[in-house]
């Protein structure tokens, strides 16, 4: 969807290139004012079409970055506290995870991930590591 803007932009160059314009204001009874108003109805939802597409593009990447940081996180947090040490790299990185979800929350995926990511954050840190016994 980020590349939607870039092609707009240029399909509306290349009309503007072969004359398009100029046909429409010779061939019709607008004014110029009438063609000034329809240049700036253009360029503003040119510019709204930006900010809706970088506005899912970000989304977009936070939300995979949750992911990616939630199943790291997770994965350092079993193997830490299965050799009986804290988890606390892998709690830092399911809080981060959390944080990069509650920046994307224009994203309508992300609540429940939130929350059980910040669910095992919290069990991470809360997490008595096991006492190996001594033999």
């Amino acid at each position: 969807m980020g590349g939607m803007s870039d092609f707009a932009e240029e399909v509306a160059e290349q009309a503007e290139a072969e004359g398009l314009a100029n046909e429409l204001t010779e061939n019709t009874d607008l004014t110029e004012e009438d063609t000034e108003e329809i240049k700036d109805t253009y360029n503003t939802g040119k510019n709204e079409f930006d900010a809706v597409t970088g506005s899912v593009a970000n989304s977009a990447m936070l939300a995979g970055a949750q992911g990616v940081l939630g199943l790291i996180g997770c994965i350092i947090a079993f193997i830490a506290l299965g050799k009986g040490n804290k988890a606390v790299v892998g709690g830092i990185l399911l809080t981060l995870a959390v944080v990069a979800s509650l920046w994307a929350l224009e994203f309508s995926g992300v609540g429940i991930s939130t929350i059980l990511h910040l669910i095992a954050a919290i069990m991470a840190f809360v997490a008595a590591p096991k006492v190996m016994a001594e033999a």
